[in-house]
């Protein structure tokens, strides 16, 4: 644990803003995956019911009903998408912070050969050490982000096509009882 503190300290303001980064990203990441969990719980049993209920009570063209499904099925999503931004910032900040580093680093290791010249080679590691290091912390905090940003964002839209083949389903039904209905009592 001291290792991996002493590690982020050698990355300066570059790795404590990474680490804190991190932090926030996986706290979204958590906070999205259980908002998946309990919404497919607690609301996505429900919805293609209630969709139908709104969509059926107005008497429009089938071109009209389809965007109202979609519409609703976006509201009803909507809590989930909000912070996946944010992990996508990280995502994409990061390893850009990490090459920021990289350049500080190097240009700071440049610097010391510059004022000292080659024959005190001692001060020129510690600039390369921090590039080094802040480029590992950029992709280390990247990568996850990216990951878990394709997958809950894949995931959402996964989850909001089933809901809206159920309700397209549903209310085919729902129609073609309902015609078949109006037609049996046009004939009596």
């Amino acid at each position: 644990m001291n290792y991996m503190f002493d590690f982020v300290k050698q990355g300066g303001v570059i790795g404590y803003i990474l680490i804190a980064m991190n932090f926030v990203g996986y706290a979204i990441i958590i906070w999205k995956v259980i908002s998946l969990i309990v919404f497919n719980k607690t609301v996505q049993p429900r919805l293609t019911d209630k969709v139908i209920h709104r969509v059926i009570t107005c008497n429009t063209d089938h071109h009209i009903i389809t965007e109202s499904i979609r519409t609703e099925i976006e509201l009803a999503f909507s809590p989930l998408t909000k912070g996946l931004t944010t992990v996508e910032n990280i995502a994409s900040i990061s390893p850009m912070l990490g090459l920021l580093g990289t350049v500080i680093g190097i240009f700071n290791a440049f610097s010391v050969i510059a004022a000292l010249g080659l024959d005190d080679a001692s001060a020129f590691p510690t600039g390369i050490k921090f590039a080094l290091v802040t480029t590992v912390l950029g992709l280390v905090v990247a990568i996850p982000h990216v990951l878990a940003f394709n997958y809950l964002n894949a995931r959402m839209e996964r989850e909001q096509d089933e809901v809206e083949n159920q309700v397209l389903l549903r209310l085919g039904k729902i129609l073609q009882e309902r015609d078949g209905n109006s037609e049996g009592s046009s004939h009596v």
